[in-house]
C-alpha cells in the first residue's frame, strides 16, 4: 500500500510538471527561466521524491515594463561574439568591442576642439541648410583620456563609421584641467536620418543593447548628441526611453564622464543586417519601449473580430531638405480600399492612421491592439515592431521600388509575425506625384491569405 502510495505521488508530481510546461510552451512560445521544485516526505530516513526542473517562459504580454532582472544576457551569440572580441587599452580606460562600439572610463570632453551648428532648431529656421552642416566636426582633443599615445592608435573602426573619427580626436592627458563631472552612465550617438523613424529605431535599439552589455541594471543614461540636427519630432522619444539628452555643440565647458558609451552607429546595427535569421533581445526591447510610453500589450487573438488597420503615407516636412514636404510611395485610392475591406469584412474593426500626425504614445497605442497591418513600404512600418505576437504585416511596393529593401520583412520574420507583400508590375497603376494605384482584388487576396494562415486551427 505504501510503495503505491509512493508511487502516486510521483506520478502526480510528474504529471503536473508536465502539464505545467506543456501550457506555457503552448501557449507563450518563448522563454525566460523559472525554478520549480517539489519534494515528497523528505525524512532523515527516506526522501522518496525530489525535483528541481528549470522551465523558461517569455515575459508576459502584459508587463507594462521590463526590470533589468527579467533578462539573462549570459547565452546570447551576438553578445557572446562581442565579450570575445574585447580590446583593453589604457588600464581598461579604453575598451572597444569588435570594432563596432567602446567605452571609455574617466574620459573628458573639450568643447573648444569641436565645430559647427548648435542644433535644435526649428526646421523652417533652417530650411534648406545642406545636410553635411548638420554633423560635428570633432577635432584632435574633443575626446581626452590618461593614456599612452601609441596604446591610442592601436585599435580602428570601419573607416567610414564616424567611430573612427571620434577615435582620431582622442589623445592621451597626463591630467584634466578644471570640469564639471558627470557620474551618470552616457551615452554618445551620431544621427544619420534622424528624421525617420526606421533608422532611429536602430539607434534606439543599439543604445538599449548597450545598457544589457553593460549591465546598466537601471536601464537608463544620458543621451550626448555628437550632432547638429535641428528639433525633430522624435527628439522627445529618447528622453522617454532613456533619459536626459544634450546635443555636444550646446556644451559650454569641458566635462568629465565618469563612463561614456561610444555608441554603434545606425547602419552597423543588428537591426539594419536584414539577413540575420535573429537580432539580440528583440522581444524584450519592445516591451521596454511599450512600458517606457506606458502602453499595455494585451490584445488576444479573435478571428471573428479582427482589427485591420492601414497606414497612409501622406506629404508633410521632416527636415530641412524638403520644404515642401513631398514623400513618395503614396497610395492613390485610399478610400476605396478601406470601403472594400468595410464591405468585405463587415464584423472586423477597420481603422487608418497618418503616423506623423499622432504622438508616439498614440500610434503604440493603436499598433499593439492591430492584428493586421497593412501599408505602403515606408519608415511607418517600422510599428510592426510593436505588433501582437499573433499579428500580420501586408507591405505594398511601387513599381518604382524594389522590394529587396527587406527592412519591414526582417522584423517580421524575426518576430515570426505573419508577412505578405505585393509590387505593382504595371505602369498604368503609377500616376503623378509619386502615387500607385492598388487594384482592390490585391487587398482581397492578402487579406484573405493572411486571415486563413492567422486563423487556420
Amino acid at each position: 500500500m505504501r510503495l503505491r502510495l509512493k508511487y502516486l505521488g510521483t506520478a502526480i508530481v510528474i504529471v503536473n510538471l508536465i502539464f505545467l510546461y506543456c501550457f506555457y510552451t503552448d501557449f507563450h512560445g518563448g522563454l525566460t527561466e523559472l525554478t520549480y521544485g517539489k519534494q515528497i516526505l523528505n525524512s532523515p530516513k527516506t526522501a522518496l521524491f525530489k525535483l528541481s526542473i528549470n522551465l523558461r517562459f517569455p515575459p508576459t504580454e502584459t508587463l507594462g515594463n521590463v526590470t533589468f532582472a527579467n533578462i539573462n544576457i549570459d547565452q546570447d551569440d551576438t553578445f557572446l561574439t562581442w565579450l570575445k572580441d574585447e580590446t583593453s587599452l589604457c588600464e581598461d580606460g579604453f575598451l572597444g568591442y569588435a570594432h563596432l562600439f567602446a567605452k571609455l572610463n574617466n574620459v573628458f570632453l573639450d568643447p573648444s576642439f569641436s565645430a559647427g551648428p548648435e542644433g535644435g532648431e526649428d526646421i523652417q529656421s533652417v530650411i534648406n541648410r545642406p545636410e553635411e552642416e548638420e554633423f560635428l566636426f570633432v577635432k584632435p582633443g574633443y575626446f581626452q583620456i590618461h593614456c599612452q599615445n601609441k596604446e591610442i592608435s592601436q585599435y580602428t573602426f570601419e573607416s567610414d563609421d564616424h567611430l573612427m573619427k571620434w577615435m582620431s580626436a582622442l589623445r592621451p592627458v597626463l591630467e584634466f584641467t578644471s570640469y564639471e563631472d558627470i557620474p551618470e552612465v552616457t551615452i554618445a550617438v551620431t544621427r544619420y536620418e534622424y528624421a525617420n523613424i526606421y533608422h532611429t529605431m536602430t539607434d534606439w535599439y543599439n543604445a538599449y543593447l548597450m545598457l544589457l552589455f553593460f549591465n546598466i541594471k537601471s536601464l537608463r543614461a544620458n543621451i550626448l548628441f555628437v550632432d547638429s540636427h535641428p528639433r525633430g519630432e522624435l527628439d522627445s522619444t529618447w528622453t522617454t526611453l532613456f533619459g536626459e539628452f544634450i546635443r555636444a555643440r550646446q556644451v559650454k565647458k569641458p566635462k568629465r564622464f565618469e563612463s561614456l558609451i561610444w555608441n554603434i552607429q545606425g547602419y552597423r546595427s543588428p537591426m539594419y543586417d536584414h539577413e540575420l535569421p535573429s537580432i539580440p533581445y528583440i522581444e524584450y526591447f519592445r516591451l521596454f519601449f511599450l512600458g517606457k510610453h506606458n502602453v499595455l500589450s494585451t490584445k488576444t487573438l479573435h478571428c471573428k473580430n479582427l482589427s485591420i488597420l492601414f497606414i497612409w503615407r501622406r506629404n508633410y516636412v521632416a527636415h530641412p531638405r524638403n520644404p515642401k514636404g513631398v514623400v513618395s510611395r503614396k497610395v492613390k485610392n485610399e478610400k476605396e480600399l478601406e470601403s472594400l475591406v468595410h464591405e468585405l469584412y463587415p464584423n472586423h474593426s477597420i481603422a487608418s492612421i497618418q503616423t506623423d500626425k499622432l504622438t508616439m504614445r498614440d500610434q503604440l497605442s493603436a499598433i499593439v491592439n492591430t492584428d493586421i497591418l497593412i501599408g505602403m513600404h515606408g519608415a511607418g512600418l517600422t510599428l510592426a515592431l510593436f505588433l501582437p505576437k499573433h499579428a500580420g504585416l501586408v507591405e505594398i511596393y511601387p513599381k518604382y521600388w524594389s522590394s529587396d529593401n527587406a527592412h519591414f520583412r526582417a522584423i517580421t520574420r524575426w518576430r515570426n509575425l505573419q508577412y505578405r507583400q505585393w509590387q505593382n508590375t504595371k505602369n498604368e497603376n503609377e500616376f503623378p506625384n509619386h502615387y500607385t494605384y492598388i487594384p482592390p482584388s490585391v487587398i482581397q487576396n492578402l487579406l484573405s491569405e493572411t486571415i486563413n494562415e492567422m486563423c487556420r486551427p
